[in-house]
């Protein structure tokens, strides 16, 4: 579990709440922080930057010590466990809908072609069953779930009575 010291959480953000990895299996609890917490990535960089970052992660992040994760841009996601995997996770407590076995890789296929699409934007070609376009799925996803939703705007005046 990450400490919350201040210094750490001014130079990362904010860190991970419990209830924000309740579906993780198993639960990454770590005790020091060499890096930002990843659990409200989502969002905050395009595509194209993740996928930069994952084959040279000093280009983007100069001065960075992650090491170079390259072969996520050519090795191909095995995906003929998918429906096992998402079956033994039911059983450890995630809520996936009945049925959803089938579903799943159209879903992931849908994902990944949106991604593909805008790494295309960002000048980037890269085959949509790359493990990269997965772990860019993944991270684009991550926090997104608990960020405040946009609040209606509610016309008061129609609200008041004459």
């Amino acid at each position: 579990m990450i400490r919350p010291f201040r210094s750490e959480t001014e130079r990362y953000g904010e860190y991970s709440k419990s209830g924000e990895f309740v579906y993780d299996h198993p639960f990454l609890w770590g005790s020091k922080r060499t890096g930002p917490d990843l659990h409200r990535v989502g969002g905050k960089y395009p595509d194209a930057w993740h996928y930069n970052h994952m084959d040279d992660p000093r280009a983007v992040s100069p001065g960075s010590i992650m090491p170079s994760y390259s072969w996520l841009l050519t090795q191909k996601l095995e995906t003929n466990s998918l429906p096992a995997r998402i079956s033994a996770l039911r059983k450890v407590g995630v809520p996936y809908a009945p049925g959803y076995e089938q579903t799943a890789l159209a879903e992931l296929q849908k994902q990944a072609d949106t991604i593909v699409a805008r790494l295309k934007a960002g000048s980037i070609k890269a085959e949509p069953d790359r493990e990269i376009v997965a772990l860019i799925a993944y991270l684009q996803r991550l926090g997104t779930d608990i960020k405040p939703a946009s609040v209606p705007v509610v016309n008061t005046a129609a609200m008041t009575s004459n």
